[in-house]
């Protein structure tokens, strides 16, 4: 596979400290890129425009700001326009290193990966202070995303480094896919859901001080609101797949159960607090809604179980 058929894609957003040495750094990689400018308000895109004449470099410019998310979309349908198979992602504001995009370069040529994703969260993973905010969010993302995609081999969802073969545009429910924060977690999903062949890379993020517009509720409320989306989806997919269908019905019965539980948990309440009279002791009513909560939760185990099995046969880790 030619190497004309992999293009690096840069988001850049008011990085005027560090858009310059991002692109002469990845240059040296021999490798098309793409930047695409989000509406800057400081001097980056009059930097990217100083090499506006190099052969090896496209430009994009929002003439508003888009969000990260619609500009990596933005960047993936030019990739695809120039007939490149393979988009390596990156941010513009110097928090990865050199050596973990050719990481991501040598893997795909070797062994044509349809998805390479990086995670930060091992021994060499931070250099410099991660805010905490971040750093719990990350970790509460992760729980998000095992639970989403079924399977306990992939981490950190939200890590800005990855490399997809275009082919996801096909797969990304527009209606649903974030135009700003989360798009690396809705990425990530979706490849693993539909069976992209995956691999993930330990890499480094560099936190110096970069800035961030990252607004923590929104982003809790968006990972709930994605998280049980893609839930519900990995469903529908699974059961018309004859290797998954066991595991669809399982996950079926799981929902059942919870439903259950939270009917239960009604009942009680309303019966400590408001009920004079049930047909059922509060003692019954308690013994019950903790049975089903047990069997919701012997039934997630077995569904988890079955999928993450079958689901790690076509992803790769670096330990």
């Amino acid at each position: 596979m030619g190497k004309n058929k992999v293009v690096i894609g840069i988001l850049a957003y008011n990085v005027e400290d560090y858009i310059e040495k991002v692109f002469l750094n990845l240059k040296n990689l021999n490798i098309p890129i793409i930047i695409i400018d989000d509406a800057s308000t400081d001097s980056t895109k009059s930097i990217i425009k100083k090499y506006q004449d190099d052969i090896n470099l496209y430009i994009l410019e929002n003439l508003k700001n888009l969000g990260a998310g619609a500009s990596t979309k933005l960047l993936l349908q030019k990739a695809k326009n120039l007939d490149f198979n393979f988009l390596i992602k990156i941010d513009g504001d110097g928090q990865f290193k050199n050596e973990d995009v050719q990481k991501i370069i040598n893997l795909y040529h070797q062994h044509d990966y349809d998805f390479i994703k990086s995670n930060r969260f091992w021994e060499y993973g931070i250099e410099g202070d991660i805010p905490r905010k971040r750093f719990f969010g990350n970790l509460l993302a992760t729980v998000f995303f095992q639970f989403s995609c079924g399977t306990n081999k992939l981490f950190d969802p939200l890590n800005g480094l990855f490399g997809v073969k275009i082919k996801i545009l096909n797969f990304l429910d527009s209606k649903r896919y974030p135009n700003r924060y989360g798009y690396p977690f809705f990425i990530s999903v979706t490849a693993v859901i539909n069976k992209f062949k995956t691999n993930q890379i330990n890499n480094t993020v560099i936190y110096d001080k970069q800035p961030s517009n990252l607004k923590a509720f929104k982003m809790l409320f968006l990972l709930i609101k994605l998280t049980i989306f893609f839930y519900f989806k990995k469903i529908y997919i699974k059961q018309n797949l004859g290797e998954y269908q066991k595991s669809a019905f399982l996950d079926k019965l799981f929902i059942f159960q919870i439903l259950v539980s939270i009917f239960n948990s009604g009942i009680l309440f309303l019966d400590i607090y408001y009920l004079e009279i049930t047909f059922l002791k509060t003692s019954t009513l308690l013994f019950l809604l903790i049975f089903n909560l047990v069997v919701s939760i012997i039934l997630f185990v077995s569904s988890f179980s079955q999928e993450n099995e079958l689901r790690n046969k076509y992803i790769n880790n670096e330990i």
